[in-house]
C-alpha cells in the first residue's frame, strides 16, 4: 500500500532465487501500481530477468511472498501466473512464422463452433486486439510475411489476449527503428490509461526517462533502491547500477602494444552497421561496448567471414583480405567465440576433446588419415591451463557446467594460436571462478603478442581488460575511450547517446 492509501497491483515481498553456486535473486522487495510504468534497470546479471521469470511462473522453488492486488498467490506455473493477470513479452518473440496472425494472437484459446474452430469469430477476435496496438493487417497473413516492428505488435496483441492485469515487456524496442519505438510508446501510454501495471525492462536510459513513473535498481541480485524517475538524473541511475570502480579487482598486465593488425576501412552491413573504421594493434585488447541492436554481433561475423559485407576493405597485416568463408580467415590465423555457445559454438553430442580439436583437425593428419592422438598434447595442455572440470577428454560436452563449456569454446580457439581472436560475450552466464581464469587466458593471448577484439556487455570486463574501447552505437562508432579514461559510468553514457559531466 502506499501513502495514498492504494493496493499495488503487484508486490513481490523478500522474494529469492538460488542456482547451484548462486544467488540470483537476494530478499528483492518491487512493487507496481495500476496505470503505473515501473522501470527495471541493472548491468547484465543483475537479476532482472530471474525477477521477471519468478513472476512468470518459471520456477517452483522462489522464496518470499507474491502478492497481486494484495492477496497472496503461488506462481509456481506459467499457467499458474496467467490465471492470476500476469503477461509476458520477452525480448525474443515466441510466434510461430508459418501460421498466421490471428492464430498466434488467439494460440491456446482458439473459438470453437462444435469440433471445428470458429474461422469468423477467431477473426474478429484477432482484429479486435490488434485494433488495441494500432495494427491493421489481414489477420490471415503468415508471420514470415511481416516486419519485425508488426511481429512485435502481435506479441504484445497475444498477450493481451489473455486479458493481463500486469504487463512485462522485456527490452520491447531492441529491434525497433526510432519511429517504431514512438509508436510503441504511444500503445504504451494507452495501455497504462486502460489500468494495466506495467514493468518495462530496459538497458536504454532514454527510455526510462521517457517512459516509466518510477525506476528500481538492480545490482548483484538486489534492489539497490526506487525512486520516481523525475527525481533521477541518468548519471545517478547509472552510479547505482554500477556501485563502484572495479579496474582495482583486475590485475591488468602491461603489454607492450605493437603496429596494426587488422585495419577496416568504411565497412558497411547495410541495415546492421554502416562506414565502419576499426584498427587493432599487435598485442592489444580492443574493447567494443555497445547496448543491445547496436550491430556488435554482426561486426564480428563479418570480421570472421560468417556474413559478407556489402562494402569496405579488411587488411591483416597490410594484406588484403580478399577471400569468403570462415575458413578462410581461419586459415589465416582469424578466430571468433560466437556469444550462443550452445547452438554456434560447441557439438554438445561431442567429447570435449573432439570439440577442442575441431579447429585444428588439418594439422592432425598421418598421410590422408585423421589421428586426434596428435593433438592429446594439446587438450591436456588447455584442459590444465584452464582449469576445465571434468578433466577426462572422453566426456561429452552435454555433461559439463554452463562455465566449463564456455572454457572448452574458448579452448577450442585458443587451440590454433590465432593471431587475432575475436570474443562476442566471453563470460556470459558463467560464475565468478570460471570469469577470472577466462580473462588471465584473454590477457595471456594478448601479452604474447596477438590481437584480441572483445565484444561485451559487461561493463567492468571491459573497463578491466581492455586498452581502448570503441562505443557502438545504432550501427555506427561514435567514439573512442582509452583505458584511462574509461569507468562503467562513462561506457554506458556513451551507450546511451550522452557525456559523462
Amino acid at each position: 500500500m502506499n501513502q495514498d492509501g492504494l493496493v499495488a497491483a503487484l508486490e513481490m515481498k523478500q522474494v529469492g532465487k538460488r542456482f547451484p553456486g548462486t544467488i540470483a535473486v537476494d530478499s528483492v522487495d518491487f512493487e507496481v501500481y495500476a496505470g503505473e510504468v515501473h522501470a527495471l534497470v541493472g548491468e547484465n546479471g543483475a537479476g532482472k530477468s530471474t525477477l521477471m521469470k519468478m513472476l512468470a511462473g518459471s520456477f517452483n522453488d522462489y522464496t518470499g511472498e507474491i502478492l497481486i492486488n494484495g492477496e497472496t498467490v503461488d506462481l509456481h506455473t506459467p499457467s499458474m501466473a496467467m490465471k492470476h493477470g500476469v503477461g509476458m513479452i520477452y525480448q525474443e518473440l515466441s510466434l510461430a512464422d508459418p501460421i498466421s496472425i490471428a492464430e498466434n494472437i488467439v494460440a491456446g484459446h482458439l473459438p470453437r463452433r462444435g469440433v471445428f474452430v470458429d474461422r469468423a469469430a477467431l477473426a474478429a477476435e484477432a482484429k479486435r486486439l490488434m485494433s488495441i496496438v494500432g495494427l491493421d493487417l489481414d489477420p490471415d497473413l503468415p508471420i514470415e510475411e511481416i516486419s519485425q516492428h508488426e511481429a512485435q505488435l502481435v506479441e504484445i496483441a497475444k498477450v493481451l489476449g489473455t486479458s493481463p492485469s500486469i504487463l512485462v515487456m522485456d527490452e520491447p524496442t531492441s529491434a525497433l527503428s526510432r519511429d517504431e519505438v514512438e509508436r510503441l510508446f504511444a500503445i504504451i501510454d494507452s495501455l497504462r490509461k486502460r489500468g494495466l501495471a506495467i514493468v518495462y525492462i530496459s538497458h536504454h536510459l532514454p527510455e526510462v526517462f521517457r517512459i516509466a513513473d518510477r525506476v528500481t535498481v538492480m545490482r548483484d541480485g538486489k534492489r539497490v533502491a526506487t525512486r520516481d524517475v523525475a527525481s533521477l538524473t541518468r548519471e545517478e541511475i547509472v552510479q547505482m547500477m554500477v556501485g563502484r570502480s572495479v579496474k582495482e579487482f583486475y590485475s591488468r598486465a602491461e603489454r607492450s602494444i605493437g603496429e596494426v593488425r587488422y585495419r577496416v576501412k568504411d565497412l558497411s552491413r547495410w541495415g546492421f552497421f554502416h562506414h565502419v573504421d576499426l584498427e587493432a594493434r599487435v598485442g592489444e585488447i580492443l574493447g567494443i561496448c555497445g547496448l543491445s541492436g547496436a550491430g556488435r554481433s554482426e561486426l564480428a561475423r563479418v570480421l570472421v567471414g560468417l556474413d559478407a559485407a556489402d562494402e569496405g576493405t579488411m587488411e591483416l597485416d597490410g594484406t588484403l583480405l580478399g577471400g569468403s568463408g570462415m575458413a578462410y580467415y581461419l586459415a589465416r590465423g582469424i578466430a571468433y567465440l560466437t556469444e550462443d555457445r550452445k547452438s554456434e559454438g560447441l557439438a554438445l553430442r561431442l567429447s570435449m576433446e573432439d570439440n577442442i580439436l575441431s579447429s585444428i583437425v588439418p594439422r592432425l593428419r598421418r598421410g590422408l588419415r585423421y589421428d586426434k592422438r596428435l593433438g592429446r598434447t594439446t587438450v591436456e595442455a588447455l584442459v590444465k591451463g584452464l582449469s576445465i572440470y571434468p578433466t577426462d577428454p572422453a566426456v561429452t560436452m552435454a555433461n559439463f557446467s554452463g562455465g566449463n563449456q564456455q572454457k572448452v569454446l574458448l579452448a577450442k580457439w585458443l587451440a590454433g594460436g590465432p593471431r587475432v581472436l575475436i570474443l562476442d560475450e566471453p563470460t556470459r552466464g558463467v560464475d565468478i571462478g570460471a570469469k577470472v581464469i577466462i580473462h588471465e587466458a584473454i590477457e595471456k593471448l594478448a601479452g604474447a603478442g596477438n590481437t584480441v577484439i572483445l565484444i561485451s556487455s559487461d561493463l567492468p570486463e571491459l573497463v578491466g581488460l581492455a586498452d581502448r574501447v570503441l562505443i557502438m552505437r545504432q550501427g555506427r562508432f561514435v567514439r573512442e575511450m582509452t583505458y584511462e579514461q574509461c569507468t562503467e559510468e562513462s561506457l554506458l553514457l556513451a551507450a546511451n547517446g550522452e557525456e559523462s559531466a
